[in-house]
């Protein structure tokens, strides 16, 4: 797995790439900002580490939005920053030559390869010891997009559903989240941002319910925000 935790020396995370809310939370954790680290050692030029560093911010941002109705205490908003800091931490057992192909050089082994990363991040995070309320949610981001990965088994998710711990509501808005931010800034080496009112009728055509109609209208109004920070 590259560099472990046990011989990481963390410098402090970036000050102008997080919200100062989220750089508190990276601080006070040697894990996150180790997993930062290890998502700079991707090789794709950084663009999962700058994913994962909007999808910290807006998810910091949504989770504060949604605490009082959904009686998220700080715990709640920490674990779900930790979930969106790490939702692809999987990636860093993906070899580099399946990360950096232009579209029209992916095949189906590359797309194998690159689908295994929820559930290789779910078992890094679980081996560690981190919260079944960040491991669940890794493995199952994917599966409440439009376009899952082909070898999803659709058992796995009924099952996480009955098992205690699990946390769908979750799963289900870092799986947003992940569209929203790959739409709106891009998906490097080749698919490029889209305009922002596109990126909003897209998820909303994902997204259906109303309360999902409600968070897509607040992603839209942090777009500037996360902009700037990235």
């Amino acid at each position: 797995m590259g560099m472990s935790v046990e011989n990481f020396h963390p410098e402090k995370p970036k000050p102008k790439r997080y919200l100062p809310e989220v750089r508190t939370i990276i601080e006070s954790d040697i894990y996150l900002r180790w997993g930062i680290e290890a998502l700079r050692d991707i090789s794709d030029e950084e663009a999962t580490l700058r994913h994962t560093q909007r999808m910290a911010n807006c998810g910091y941002l949504l989770a504060k939005h949604l605490a009082k109705d959904r009686g998220y205490a700080q715990e709640d908003i920490e674990l779900f920053v930790e979930a969106c800091l790490l939702h692809d931490i999987g990636k860093i057992e993906v070899p580099p030559k399946h990360l950096t192909k232009l579209h029209d050089e992916f095949g189906p082994e590359d797309l194998a390869e690159v689908s295994k990363h929820a559930y290789q991040g779910y078992e890094i995070l679980r081996h560690d010891k981190r919260s079944p309320r960040v491991f669940y949610p890794v493995l199952l981001h994917h599966e409440f997009q439009e376009r899952s990965y082909p070898d999803t088994d659709a058992s796995m998710l009924k099952l996480m559903e009955d098992m205690e711990d699990v946390d769908i509501d979750n799963a289900r808005l870092l799986a947003m989240l992940d569209v929203f931010d790959r739409l709106a800034f891009g998906s490097p080496p080749e698919n490029p941002p889209i305009q922002i009112e596109r990126v909003v009728a897209k998820l909303k055509m994902q997204f259906k319910s109303e309360e999902d109609a409600e968070i897509i209208d607040f992603l839209y109004g942090q777009y500037e925000k996360i902009k700037e920070l990235s």
